[in-house]
C-alpha cells in the first residue's frame, strides 16, 4: 500500500498542480482556494496518511497476535478500498460531496480496522485469562 500511495497519490498532486500552472508560480502567488482538482488530489493523499498509523498498528497486532492469514486478507482489503476510495476523490471534481459516495469505501474501511483492533484485544483479554 505505502509504494502504491508514493506512486499514485503523492504524484497525482503533483500532476495536479503542473496541470495549473504551480510549477512556474512563485509561493507567494498561489492562491488560497487552489483549483478543485489540487484540493481534492490533495486531500485524497493527505486522507491516506491519516487512515495509515491505525491501519499499521491493526494490521500489524492484529496478523502477529491472532491471525496472519486472515490479517492478510484483511490488510489486502483495505489497501484496495483505500485506492478505490482516493481515485473515486479525485475524480470528483464539478461533483458535490453528497454525488461522490466516498462512504462506500470509508465504512467498510473503518470496519476493517476497527475489527482487526478489537480482535487484538480480544485475544490479549483471553491470553491474560489464562
Amino acid at each position: 500500500f505505502i509504494t502504491s500511495y508514493s506512486l499514485w497519490d503523492v504524484m497525482a498532486v503533483g500532476i495536479a498542480k503542473a496541470r495549473h500552472g504551480f510549477m512556474t508560480k512563485p509561493y507567494g502567488s498561489l492562491q488560497s482556494h487552489p483549483p478543485e482538482e489540487v484540493y481534492f488530489a490533495m486531500r485524497a493523499q493527505s486522507n491516506q496518511v491519516e487512515q495509515m498509523p491505525g491501519f499499521i498498528v491493526a494490521s500489524l497486532s492484529f496478523s502477529l497476535f491472532v491471525n496472519g492469514k486472515v490479517g492478510a486478507v484483511l490488510a489486502l482489503l483495505w489497501a484496495v478500498l483505500r485506492r478505490l476510495y482516493a481515485s473515486c476523490f479525485r475524480a470528483s471534481v464539478g461533483k458535490t460531496f453528497n454525488q461522490i459516495g466516498l462512504s462506500r469505501f470509508t465504512i467498510p474501511a473503518y470496519f476493517i480496522v476497527n475489527s482487526m483492533l478489537m480482535g487484538t484485544a480480544v485475544q490479549c483479554a483471553r491470553s491474560l485469562s489464562k
